[in-house]
């Protein structure tokens, strides 16, 4: 029953991986080059957090919190 259950997991590994629209790793990455373009502009209060999901198309969430906005001049 053990090895039946082990192919189980690998198998849903394996798809969930072929279905991903980012390895878990580029993900950290992006979520990591967002948060330092986002601290440009605000004085975050916690870490960013990014999400990219197939619909159909691809729809990507970030989420990040902020204390408030950085003064900044006319560009």
């Amino acid at each position: 029953m053990r090895k039946l259950t082990d192919g189980a997991l690998r198998a849903r590994d394996v798809l969930a991986r072929e279905n991903a629209v980012l390895p878990a790793e580029c993900g950290r990455v992006a979520a990591r080059d967002i948060e330092k373009i986002l601290s440009e502009y605000f004085v975050l209060s916690g870490g960013v957090s990014f999400k990219a999901e197939r619909k159909g198309r691809i729809v990507i969430t970030i989420v990040a919190e902020a204390d408030e906005a950085k003064p900044f001049g006319i560009v």
